[in-house]
């Protein structure tokens, strides 16, 4: 692992309230292609989400696709859906978390990300 991303997952562990969530986060990279942290803090900076809301959104989506059978885990494609749930959501004060906002697009559209392509 690169000195920047042993950083960054420094910044994402003190980041995440509940230490067995930046665990799962750790797992879900083992397995994740292409991580990219620049983009995910970019991205986070250009929500009204916390990176620990990040954190945990990601989780879920990662237990959503091993509930549903499926082994890929693009991190970049992923970051992406949960960016697009942001966007997406009503910007009011008491908003759903971002883990159910994401929970919930995934049960109403899928993640075509993972999906075989058609022949």
């Amino acid at each position: 692992m690169s000195e920047g991303h042993s950083e960054s997952l420094e910044l994402i562990r003190e980041s995440v309230v509940d230490p067995e969530i930046f665990e799962k986060f750790a797992v879900f990279l083992a397995g994740a292609e292409l991580v990219d942290f620049d983009r995910l803090f970019e991205d986070v900076d250009h929500t009204n989400y916390s990176l620990g809301d990040w954190i945990e959104a990601l989780v879920s989506f990662d237990a959503w696709l091993e509930e549903a059978g499926i082994e890929k885990r693009p991190f970049s494609a992923m970051a992406g859906y949960v960016h697009c749930c942001t966007l997406a959501a009503p910007q009011t004060v008491g908003s759903a978390s971002l883990k159910s906002l994401v929970i919930q697009s995934l049960m109403d559209f899928g993640f075509d990300a993972v999906a075989d392509p058609q022949l």
